[in-house]
């Protein structure tokens, strides 16, 4: 055959699989199997999680779900950014219709401006964001409704993608259930906000994003610091920052779990935000404000639940350090992944906590009692008091002893619970003298001739009456706070989850409400990694010089004093410096020695960044290079390969 003929014949079949191509997929088109996808993706990105088609399997086909999804789509006003999300939420909501088998019914809406469609997603609560200055906007939202149970996603923000399935899935379990399940919770901050009085000289603080979040899906009650007593159908019990709590409470924390109940508890051995509360003043008379304890403990109940807990002591960790006032912090722990436990319910799959002067766990092992590490530090960390963490907030840290193990930061306890107060209730503070209560002398005469009082029977509860009571405990409090929960959204279109701190205790109470499908679907990764490796490996670098900037700041420190003391003095009578040459000599000579000591650790950051900056473009060199070179080297074999079975023939 010769060249013309084969280039022709080369031409022909690359027309033909063209026109297959497209024959395919006007086919595929035509009998509505456009939306059969291949994922790929590491982690099933663009597949729905088994906990969504749990939750989809739960609908009464009598009482079907319908879902209204409002999308802009006029050129003229659409962003070319939000395109590609739109589309995206449009093609997970085709696969819950898909996989509900008819029980979710799907309308898409197009709310143009100045349309009818606009007036009905206007109705239907859906919030615009304006994109001109004639006023236009644009809609991204969607409702789910079940009978007269009505769920609205006003907007669903393209930064905080990898919550959409979550969602609307939890919006169609909220639907579905026709009563909300009971979460209780007790602290000594003001976590669930203060009511506004017409009175009052200022407006109260609003709840924490945590209990907002709470309230929209849970009947919520908040239970007095003081109670000795908690309703049995409170689900889930969160107990956050129990600064100065009595014995009384503990005793009703005890005897709730012991009944039936499950407790998410807070700790904190020096809570920023307790301290910050505590200098505002008090919305109601415009006075300062109740001094809060910064440190809170459960003592008690850690006893009998096998854990050790300084509540003066603060964590540092050179590895996981994160910002705090604009500066990196050693007790501001930003944890990656991996050291978050990925195969516990509770936290599978999340990939940062963000820890404000946290405290440590340690766990002695109780009967019947299994403790499950969910959180922990790296092995370059050790723990300060709580002045030396103070102190931190203003001054570099210079000494450091890494204690060469991981601390614990939160755990899991679950099993059969034994009471921590076997003698009962504890007793009541007797009336003192000074409140006018009575009280009678055990060595006065007659005293012991006085009948005893007879002692009530002690029904309270020794041990669980069954063994899957759950305690999630965690060493910080501030965690929880909204400006470690949540950011800015760069569109302006309110605030997004930021890492895992939100999710994880939403991930436990649904759990232990008895909802666990949502966790597989808030647990979804996201796309975007942190660059963990490139983090340690500067540490690794930064503990090599260490010791030469330690000495080196410790000599600036001790020349820093003598200068001090060397300084010429005034003579009041005189009105005259008194200095003599050598003693200004001596100044020059540390003034000189001090310029030394900056310089050497100028040189000593420009090693550090050298040698990072070098790894990080190795790093990158291997990345760009390994892949082209291994898929060159099997594109090679194969050619090989095949010139030879085509020389043998």
């Amino acid at each position: 055959m010769s060249a013309s003929n084969k280039n022709a014949s080369a031409g022909i079949i690359t027309v033909l699989i063209i026109a297959i191509i497209f024959a395919l997929n006007f086919l595929v088109g035509w009998v509505n199997f456009g939306n059969v996808r291949l994922d790929l993706t590491e982690d099933g990105l663009f597949t729905l999680s088994q906990g969504t088609k749990n939750i989809l399997s739960r609908i009464n086909t009598d009482e079907p779900v319908s879902i209204k999804y409002y999308a802009t789509n006029d050129d003229r006003v659409m962003p070319n950014v939000l395109k590609p999300h739109a589309r995206a939420i449009e093609d997970l909501l085709l696969e819950y219709e898909k996989q509900s088998n008819g029980s979710v019914s799907l309308e898409v809406i197009h709310p143009n401006p100045d349309t009818d469609d606009e007036d009905k997603a206007k109705d239907d609560e859906i919030r615009g964001m304006q994109v001109n200055q004639e006023g236009d906007q644009i809609y991204l939202g969607l409702t789910v409704q079940c009978l007269d149970r009505k769920e609205i996603l006003p907007f669903l923000n393209p930064e905080d993608a990898t919550a959409l399935e979550y969602d609307v899935s939890r919006a169609i379990a909220k639907v579905i259930k026709p009563t909300k399940t009971v979460i209780g919770y007790m602290s000594a901050m003001p976590i669930g906000g203060v009511p506004s009085m017409p009175f009052q000289q200022q407006r109260g603080p609003e709840a924490w994003a945590l209990i907002q979040q709470l309230r929209s899906d849970y009947e919520v009650r908040e239970i007095s610091m003081t109670a000795d007593k908690i309703d049995s159908d409170i689900t889930v019990l969160l107990v956050v920052h129990p600064a100065d709590i009595g014995k009384t409470a503990e005793y009703a924390i005890d005897q709730y779990l012991l009944g039936g109940g499950n407790v998410i508890a807070f700790v904190d051995p020096q809570s920023l935000l307790a301290q910050a509360m505590s200098s505002q003043p008090n919305p109601m008379t415009g006075q300062p404000g109740n001094m809060i304890n910064t440190s809170s403990d459960l003592p008690s109940l850690f006893k009998a639940w096998g854990i050790g807990y300084k509540k003066d002591m603060v964590l540092v960790d050179m590895n996981y350090r994160g910002n705090l006032q604009g500066r990196l912090m050693p007790t501001a722990l930003q944890l990656p992944g991996q050291a978050i436990n990925q195969d516990d319910r509770v936290t599978s799959g999340l990939q940062s906590f963000t820890l404000i002067n946290s405290g440590a766990l340690t766990v002695e092992n109780k009967p019947g009692l299994n403790v499950i590490t969910l959180v922990n530090s790296s092995e370059a960390s050790e723990l300060i008091d709580t002045a030396a963490a103070d102190k931190l907030r203003r001054e570099p840290m210079v000494n450091f002893n890494a204690s060469g193990k991981k601390q614990v930061l939160g755990v899991r306890i679950a099993g059969k619970f034994k009471t921590a107060f076997p003698d009962g209730k504890p007793a009541a503070a007797a009336p003192s003298k000074e409140t006018g209560g009575p009280q009678q002398d055990a060595s006065a005469p007659g005293a012991s001739e006085a009948k005893a009082p007879e002692k009530k029977a002690d029904n309270s509860l020794k041990e669980s009456k069954d063994s899957e009571r759950n305690v999630i405990l965690f060493s910080d409090a501030d965690m929880l706070y909204d400006a470690f929960c949540l950011k800015q959204g760069e569109l302006g279109v309110g605030l997004v989850t930021n890492g895992g701190n939100l999710p994880m205790v939403l991930n436990a109470v649904e759990v232990f409400a008895g909802g666990g499908d949502l966790i597989q679907v808030r647990n979804r990764k996201s796309p975007v990694r942190p660059f963990i490796k490139l983090k340690e490996m500067r540490e690794t670098v930064e503990e090599k010089y260490r010791p030469q900037l330690v000495n080196l700041e410790k000599e600036r420190q001790e020349l820093a004093e003598k200068l001090s003391k060397a300084r010429p003095q005034l003579d009041l009578k005189k009105g005259a410096l008194i200095v003599d040459q050598g003693t200004m000599n001596n100044i020059k000579e540390m003034e000189k020695n001090t310029k030394t000591i900056d310089k050497e650790v100028r040189n000593i950051r420009k090693e550090v960044n050298k040698e990072v900056e070098f790894r990080k473009t190795l790093i990158k060199t291997l990345n760009v290079l390994v892949v082209p070179v291994l898929v060159g080297m099997v594109g090679l074999i194969f050619a090989m390969q095949r010139r030879t079975r085509t020389a043998a023939a």
